[in-house]
């Protein structure tokens, strides 16, 4: 494997384990705050594309499948994004980086809302005896709960706002649009990856559901 290959799939397995990452970041918080009630959606795109994909195709199943749905859904609406950026930009004339460097650069501005992840897993953990790998899993499949802090939200959202400035910024070095197209591109792109991820969620569920239903 020459070494232009070789990096091509070390960002493509980078950028998946960070959009992997992610989704158990946020699991963590959704399953604190009981997603529709306290949890509040992040200013970032791949999350809110992956919170609908996850609806759209949701399996009335076990909640170890449930768990695994969740995840698989962020790697999936992360590729949606940065593919739909990067083809779009095509007809503007725009591409700066190859998809490869284009995936991996949009992915790496999710750090910000991954830096919890070790303090919410030890979080989940915790009992009056110290850590439980048991109780965690306890937590992670809602057979048991922790109860949110009130600073827990105002983190994660100035997190994700932090995210999406870093988003913005690649995305300036990424593409050489600028002003209204780079507005327009961005709007556009955010729209059809919407588009992409629903009605791809909408069919999957329907074999989805027959198996595991």
């Amino acid at each position: 494997m020459h070494q232009p290959t070789r990096t091509r799939v070390a960002r493509w397995i980078l950028a998946i384990g960070i959009w992997l990452a992610l989704s158990v970041s946020l699991g963590w918080y959704y399953t604190f705050t009981y997603y529709g009630r306290a949890g509040w959606p992040m200013p970032l795109i791949e999350p809110c594309l992956a919170l609908v994909m996850y609806y759209f195709s949701v399996l009335n199943v076990a909640t170890e499948i449930q768990a695994l749905h969740w995840v698989l859904v962020f790697p999936i609406a992360g590729v949606a994004w940065a593919f739909t950026l990067w083809l779009l930009a095509a007809h503007l004339g725009a591409r700066q980086y190859a998809l490869d460097k284009t995936v991996l650069a949009i992915a790496l501005t999710c750090l910000p809302l991954i830096a919890p992840l070790p303090y919410m897993s030890l979080v989940a953990g915790q009992t009056s005896a110290g850590f439980d790998g048991h109780r965690m899993l306890s937590v992670a499949l809602r057979h048991a709960w922790v109860e949110p802090w009130p600073w827990l939200t105002p983190m994660y959202f100035t997190l994700g706002m932090i995210a999406m400035g870093l988003q913005l910024a690649v995305y300036r070095r990424a593409f050489s649009a600028r002003g209204r197209r780079a507005w327009l591109h961005f709007l556009a792109s955010a729209i059809a990856a919407t588009m992409v991820v629903c009605v791809t969620a909408s069919l999957v569920a329907i074999p989805l559901r027959q198996w595991f239903e």
